[in-house]
């Protein structure tokens, strides 16, 4: 745990100084053993052909010669400078010839013999044959035998083995002081190697620390942007990526001062008509209906304004907390049918000078990806502005047709028309028309949250409209197992 919390706390420059040494000292490492191997593997070649030629001057002498040879100072010389052991027995293992260097003593050269077998007789007997056949360790150190035997026949028709026993503590010393001057110059290579990198990583991560302080300036300043304009293309990229991430967030504070704002003063109107008129009724209404009936009847008006109010923030609120929502089995031709009456006859209750239009077209195995309480919700307050801004003998028309993978739902009317100027603006929270807010209706959130549910459906929702001519909402939802919607 410790560790962890450490390697938390550890910047990316000790980071990247630590991991590109440790990859330094493991490709040194692997060059090392590689180079060690090899090196090994040459001089074991080298060693055996210096008994390959040892063993081709013994057979070039004559195995008979050899045997009857009692001078053998030459062999002596030779066995003691290259620590080796020169035997040459007969069938029965009866020893002929041997000659051995200082390391070697009776005892261990029979232990040798005892453990490289007679050559069977046939075609290889006469062939060489190499072995480790023994390894021991005395007061010198540790020894190890590389062991060379042959076959020979004698003039009398018999037969023995000549063998040619070697230390390989040579090679082992000369690797052992190979592998002593590569661990040194590793580790010099190592240091210097870090010593390089870090001054390499100071003088790559200055352009990032000037970036990372202009960052902490404009941070602090909430104003300006990043425009170094001599750092690498990455961090060039990273720049860009900061303003615009900036430029976003400034977006988004406005917008919320904005919200701020337009809450507040939608809360403050109603709350304050309420505060004129309990004033009114603790100074002069308690027994004067005239007074406290208007009073009242006002105040409950307000205060269903201001849950209205608060429930459609609350609304806009879960709408954002959500990428999508639930579709469920969605709409078919029936339920869009019934949907469509219920809403035409709501509304020819409350207008029935209206002349309303509804009509429904999708094919039988069509579904509107869409809740039938969501689509209601939305619908409602489309066919509300509708009913609002439509004059006297009118007409509004509710309609719904599939379109290849998608389904268009319109509710058009043939009203007052919305300005061009307002146009971009309908969706937009507590924005309201000049028409609107003249007259006091809503709080300019009813089309935000059409908008919010219509978009969490993976559909689209556009105005088109004309002043003195109508206007036409165009909602674009998905069929069922479709994906989402494009274009406009």
């Amino acid at each position: 745990m410790r560790w962890s919390r450490r390697a938390q706390r550890r910047s990316i420059e000790g980071t990247l100084l630590i991991w590109s040494t440790v990859w330094c000292a493991v490709v040194l490492c692997l060059f090392t053993a590689v180079f060690m191997v090899s090196y090994a593997a040459t001089s074991m070649v080298g060693q055996k052909r210096v008994m390959e030629l040892e063993m081709a001057t013994l057979l070039g002498q004559g195995a008979d010669r050899l045997a009857e040879e009692t001078v053998t100072t030459t062999w002596d010389r030779y066995a003691a400078a290259t620590d080796s052991v020169i035997r040459l027995t007969d069938a029965d293992g009866n020893v002929l010839f041997q000659i051995m260097g200082p390391v070697f003593t009776g005892t261990v050269v029979d232990e040798i013999a005892s453990r490289v077998p007679m050559p069977a007789q046939g075609p290889d007997f006469a062939k060489p044959h190499w072995s480790y056949p023994y390894a021991w360790r005395d007061q010198n150190g540790y020894h190890r035998v590389l062991a060379l035997t042959e076959g020979v026949r004698f003039e009398n028709g018999g037969y023995g083995q000549l063998s040619i026993f070697t230390l390989l503590d040579p090679i082992r010393q000369a690797a052992l002081h190979m592998l002593a001057v590569f661990v040194v110059l590793d580790a010099a290579v190592i240091a210097l190697f870090a010593v390089g990198m870090r001054v390499l990583i100071e003088r790559g991560f200055r352009p990032l620390a000037r970036l990372m302080a202009g960052i902490q300036q404009v941070e602090w300043r909430k104003a300006g942007r990043l425009s170094f304009s001599d750092l690498p293309p990455e961090l060039m990229s990273l720049q860009e990526s900061v303003n615009q991430m900036l430029d976003r967030i400034d977006v988004a504070m406005d917008d919320q001062r904005r919200f701020v704002a337009d809450a507040s003063h939608e809360l403050r109107t109603p709350l304050t008509i309420i505060a004129g008129h309990a004033n009114l009724l603790r100074r002069w209404g308690r027994d004067n209906p005239h007074v406290w009936e208007p009073a009242v009847r006002n105040i409950v008006l307000e205060v269903g304004r201001l849950q209205r109010l608060v429930d459609e923030l609350l609304a806009l609120s879960n709408l954002d907390q959500l990428d999508e929502l639930p579709v469920g089995g969605g709409m078919g031709q029936a339920e869009m049918d019934e949907m469509f009456a219920r809403l035409r006859d709501d509304a020819l209750l409350l207008r029935p000078d209206l002349e309303i239009e509804v009509s429904v077209h999708l094919t039988r195995g069509g579904r509107v990806a869409i809740q039938p309480d969501r689509l209601r919700q939305v619908l409602v307050g489309l066919v509300d502005n509708a009913m609002r801004h439509t004059p006297q003998g009118g007409w509004i028309r509710l309609m719904a047709r599939e379109e290849s993978t998608t389904a268009r739902i319109t509710v058009s009317d043939n009203g007052e028309g919305i300005p061009e100027d307002v146009l971009p603006h309908v969706f937009e929270r507590f924005y309201r028309g000049e028409a609107a807010r003249r007259e006091g209706q809503g709080a300019g959130l009813g089309l935000a949250i059409s908008k919010q549910v219509v978009e969490r459906y993976r559909g689209q929702i556009y105005v088109r409209s004309a002043v003195g001519k109508g206007t036409t909402v165009v909602i674009v939802l998905p069929l069922v197992g479709q994906g989402r919607v494009s274009g406009g």
